[in-house]
């Protein structure tokens, strides 16, 4: 699988990501990796509306979501990878996933969280995972 962009958006898949960056990536699959969604069938549901339809969603939850990725990265389709926050990236990487880069879009409000920016909310957790590069060695590919 080539994977054309990675984000993490609080989120998920919405009309920002379903138009705007699968058209501007030549998308033609989404894969969410996200324990909440996966869990949530309505909600599945509804993200696989929102996406175009010559593009392809899957959500899985985490250890499907690393097997997939592994499985189907020698595939040709441009795919887009999105979870919801920093922690699942990291496990991804401990799953042995590795990024080109990683886009950070919508972290939102929680409790706890402070804002940073227009769509951006951290707690500490985030911004010692953000910006611990020992934790991110080794993640990005060439």
């Amino acid at each position: 699988m080539s994977i054309v962009l990675t984000r993490v958006d609080g989120r998920l898949l919405h009309g920002q990501v379903a138009v705007a960056w699968s058209k501007e990536m030549q998308a033609n699959k989404i894969i969410i990796v996200d324990e909440d969604a996966y869990n949530d069938e309505m909600g599945k549901s509804l993200m696989e509306l929102a996406a175009p339809t010559n593009v392809e969603v899957k959500i899985y939850d985490l250890d499907q979501g690393g097997e997939a990725i592994e499985k189907e990265k020698d595939n040709k389709d441009n795919t887009i990878l999105i979870v919801k926050n920093i922690e699942t990236i990291l496990a991804l990487i401990k799953l042995d996933v590795s990024f080109s880069t990683i886009n950070i879009g919508g972290m939102y409000y929680e409790k706890g969280k402070k804002k940073i920016d227009k769509a951006l909310f951290i707690n500490e957790q985030d911004r010692e995972n953000r910006f611990d590069q020992a934790k991110f060695e080794n993640c990005l590919s060439e």
